[in-house]
């Protein structure tokens, strides 16, 4: 069911948030190696795309997503509501938090050696929204008529040219379980009312089109029923991947 929080934690200002997900192993798969957790009472969200084998994606995914959690709890983020700054510091962090603890898990467990994951967060602070992300994991804003791409791909086709052939599309630059030498990439832009945010895996936009995603969103008349509606747009459409899907509406 979707979750609704009527005043905000940080802002001291009345809005409300509305929110749903939902995974899907697809049609081809055997296991689900996405994840995502909505905490609506911290206007914090997260979704991630295991990348590994075996358990080790599954294992990675979920590892990730509960460790950037503990690691934002209500009182850091009240204190990080003073700024843009420290919102983008905590977020940083707690993706570093999340890849030394899926790291040292594969150091330690080599029956997963290699494990990983995609991840974005999306903290909202201030009647701003907050997007960290590393992989291909995306995030989009609905606004008005307009879906737009907030996130980058970090992937090795997305680093070359328009129309260039035979590019894998699914090798990743950047991703929790390795080293990471530079900072997840981070995005900060203003709310209005009537908002969408989707946070979503590549098993989602692999499949379908952005303008079937901005109408699906449009014309559904519940996050819940929408983000059911996502997933089998995708898997009609062959479901190769795991699909997840997460929504959040903003009311100010």
């Amino acid at each position: 069911m979707p979750l609704n929080f009527i005043r905000s934690l940080f802002s001291g200002k009345t809005f409300t948030l509305t929110s749903s997900g939902r995974t899907d192993t697809g049609k081809l798969r055997t296991r689900n190696e996405d994840s995502f957790a909505l905490n609506p009472n911290l206007h914090l969200f997260f979704v991630a795309d295991g990348m590994g084998g075996h358990l080790g994606g599954e294992v990675a995914a979920n590892m990730a997503i509960e460790v950037a959690t503990s690691f934002l709890p209500a009182a850091e983020l009240n204190r990080a509501k003073r700024s843009d700054e420290e919102c983008r510091r905590l977020l940083i962090r707690s993706f570093r938090k999340a890849n030394h603890a899926v790291v040292t898990y594969g150091d330690k467990h080599p029956e997963v050696a290699g494990l990983g994951c995609t991840l974005i967060g999306c903290l909202i602070v201030n009647r701003q929204a907050h997007l960290c992300h590393v992989g291909d994991v995306r995030g989009y804003l609905l606004r008005g008529n307009t879906l737009r791409q907030i996130t980058t791909d970090h992937s090795l086709a997305a680093q070359n040219e328009p129309g260039e052939k035979n590019i894998p599309k699914n090798i990743i630059t950047r991703c929790i379980g390795v080293n990471l030498h530079d900072d997840p990439e981070h995005h900060v832009f203003s709310l209005k009312a009537k908002d969408i945010i989707l946070l979503c895996s590549d098993g989602l936009w692999n499949m379908v089109s952005d303008e079937e995603i901005k109408q699906t969103i449009q014309n559904a008349t519940d996050l819940d029923c929408c983000c059911e509606t996502l997933v089998d747009l995708a898997n009609n459409a062959g479901g190769r991947d795991n699909i997840t899907v997460a929504l959040i509406k903003v009311a100010l």
